[in-house]
């Protein structure tokens, strides 16, 4: 894969993209809603749609975990698992954010592990017959 680099006038903009996600721990449904803003608002820069769809992703997939730990919790031995995996993601959900967003003020484009997206190159997406 190749390194993708942020230009020095998107580089704020990405940093406060990652960042977004972490909204929904101030405003509720705010890590979905903020992304989704940006990512509409922004949708011909490539790489800062791209960031966006990674945060969108990625607190999707950590709500999803998080009602599957609730679902976990309910029976009294899957109580110890369900509390293990609520500290991974709570830990997980805040860091690789912040970490993409040192990475985009750095200039480097950062994919999340496992839900990572790198942005697209318009000039490859195969034209329509």
């Amino acid at each position: 894969m190749q390194t993708v680099t942020i230009s020095p006038e998107e580089r704020t903009l990405a940093a406060i993209t990652h960042l977004s996600g972490l909204s929904g721990y101030i405003i509720p449904l705010g890590g979905i809603v903020v992304p989704i803003v940006i990512w509409l608002v922004k949708s011909e820069s490539r790489v800062i749609s791209s960031i966006a769809k990674q945060a969108i992703l990625l607190n999707l997939i950590v709500f999803f975990l998080l009602m599957c730990g609730v679902v976990l919790s309910l029976t009294i031995i899957l109580i110890p698992i369900a509390i293990v995996m609520w500290m991974v993601l709570g830990l997980t959900a805040i860091v690789l954010p912040i970490v993409g967003a040192l990475k985009a003020n750095q200039g480097i484009y950062y994919c999340y592990p496992v839900v990572g997206i790198a942005p697209t190159d318009p000039t490859t997406v195969p034209s329509q017959v």
